[in-house]
């Protein structure tokens, strides 16, 4: 019976591994769903462990994770919040893992406009925009828009999304003329059959991340942080439009 085992193994070794790591359960900011499913299918490829996410806002994902989320890694928008998790003993060390760029959206090809404030001052309908308190592609957004003296002219035109995603939906589902979004979002196959301007004015969005202290996944987690390190993956967030 023991000889059958291990001619049975030995032909056979991946049942022996097909368990090894349960799924990971990450928390990830909305910017980042492009990025996540696309990278998602490769790292569970090589390595036979399952990627389980939940997309939302940065703030709403940590407020979850100060309430005890069971999240193994947990990818921000921003680089404050993974570090008071790590503060308040809820995370490890936090980790850099790409910069974006907010950029102003429209679904509207027929939109013209050479800069993102001359589309702002002729548009006439609602722009779209994230919760600036929870989501860090919105306050970038409202930050341009203070810097560019434009608050008092569109803030009875600004709809406040909950996330960065739910942005998206406003604009592509047409309940708003343009919004800003993530560059990663304007990238995406939807987005690119839609227009969008760059912001120079708004600086770029370091993401950072961390490990759940209490997760029972870390050598998965370790496999994850490995998998972005690559080559062959930056180059895929490179082409998402992420810097690295």
């Amino acid at each position: 019976m023991t000889k059958f085992l291990i001619i049975f193994l030995f032909f056979f070794p991946s049942l022996l591994l097909a368990d090894a790591y349960p799924p990971l359960r990450v928390a990830v900011a909305a910017n980042f769903i492009n990025a996540m499913e696309t990278i998602a299918p490769p790292f569970t490829a090589k390595y036979d462990i399952k990627i389980q996410p939940a997309y939302g806002s940065s703030g709403k994902l940590y407020a979850q994770m100060t309430n005890g989320a069971p999240y193994d890694l947990f990818f921000s928008a921003d680089h404050n919040r993974p570090k008071l998790l790590h503060e308040q003993g809820i995370c490890e060390k936090p980790f850099a893992y790409a910069s974006g760029s907010v950029v102003l959206w429209s679904w509207d090809t027929e939109i013209t406009g050479d800069s993102w404030q001359e589309v702002l001052l002729a548009g006439k309908g609602k722009i779209a925009i994230a919760n600036p308190a929870t989501a860090p592609y919105g306050t970038k957004g409202f930050e341009a828009i203070q810097k560019a003296g434009l608050v008092d002219t569109v803030n009875s035109r600004l709809v406040y999304g909950q996330s960065v995603g739910q942005t998206f939906v406003f604009v592509q589902t047409g309940n708003t003329q343009m919004g800003f979004i993530a560059l990663s979002q304007a990238l995406s196959k939807q987005g690119q059959k839609g227009k969008h301007w760059v912001i120079l004015e708004a600086e770029n969005i370091d993401q950072w991340g961390c490990v759940n202290q209490k997760s029972k996944n870390k050598t998965a987690a370790e496999h994850l942080l490995s998998f972005l390190s690559t080559d062959d993956t930056k180059k895929t967030l490179s082409s998402l439009g992420y810097k690295q």
